[in-house]
C-alpha cells in the first residue's frame, strides 16, 4: 500500500498532465468549427469543473493527518476517475485532425 506522500506526488503528476490535455483542447477550441465548437466547449466546462473538485478533495488529502488520508481517498480517486474520463473522452473526440 502506497503512503500519503507516494500517492500525494502520484496524483500531482498525473493532474498536471491532465492540466496540459485541458490546456491543449481550449487551444483546439479557437480552431474548431462551429459545430464541433459547442461540444468541445461543454466538453471543457465540465472539464474544468471535475477539475476544481479534484483540487479540491486533494487539498483536503494534503492537509489531512498521516492516519486520517485513507478516510479521504475513496472520494477523491471517484473524482480522480470522473476526470481521466472526461480528458479521455475528449481527447478521442476533438483532438482527431478531421473534425477541424
Amino acid at each position: 500500500m502506497t503512503n500519503k506522500h507516494e500517492y500525494a506526488e502520484k496524483l500531482k503528476r498525473q493532474l498536471a498532465e491532465w492540466e496540459q490535455d485541458i490546456d491543449r483542447l481550449e487551444a483546439k477550441l479557437d480552431q474548431t468549427q462551429d459545430q464541433y465548437r459547442t461540444q468541445l466547449d461543454q466538453k471543457l466546462t465540465e472539464l474544468k469543473s471535475k477539475r476544481a473538485e479534484l483540487k479540491q478533495r486533494f487539498e483536503k488529502l494534503e492537509d489531512a493527518a498521516e492516519e486520517a488520508w485513507e478516510d479521504l481517498r475513496e472520494g477523491l480517486e471517484l473524482a480522480w476517475d470522473s476526470l481521466k474520463l472526461g480528458v479521455l473522452s475528449a481527447k478521442s473526440e476533438f483532438m482527431n485532425e478531421d473534425k477541424q
